[in-house]
């Protein structure tokens, strides 16, 4: 068996990101004002961190592999309303509460599974 190299995403087990990131993501995308999503970018390892990203912003990639965009719905249950406008803070704290503890990335087999760790 060959040594990563960073280049695979499926070397991924982890996510950490803030709750902040992923709430900010989702008002956005639910307002329909951008395409907001959590970025992770290579080279890639068994803990990563994701980060708030306008997807598109960051021009062309200089690296061998992309970085994995993280829809951020992928955080919470299918069935999570959206974000209503009205009643902000109870769907903030709502959304809070409902983060799951394990998400759906791309990897480069195919769908990948990793756990989340929520800072902040």
């Amino acid at each position: 068996m060959s040594e990563p190299d960073g280049t695979d995403p499926a070397a991924i087990r982890s996510l950490a990101v803030t709750t902040d990131d992923v709430l900010a993501a989702l008002e956005a995308r639910d307002r329909g004002r951008r395409d907001t999503v959590l970025r992770v970018t290579p080279p890639f390892s068994g803990r990563m961190r994701a980060r708030l990203h306008v997807e598109g912003a960051e021009g062309e990639y200089d690296g061998e592999s992309e970085p994995v965009h993280v829809e951020p719905r992928a955080f919470l249950p299918d069935d999570f309303p959206r974000f209503p406008g009205r009643g902000a803070e109870r769907w903030r704290s709502a959304a809070r509460d409902s983060l799951q503890e394990r998400v759906e990335i791309d990897g480069s087999g195919g769908p990948l599974t990793v756990r989340v760790r929520y800072l902040g």
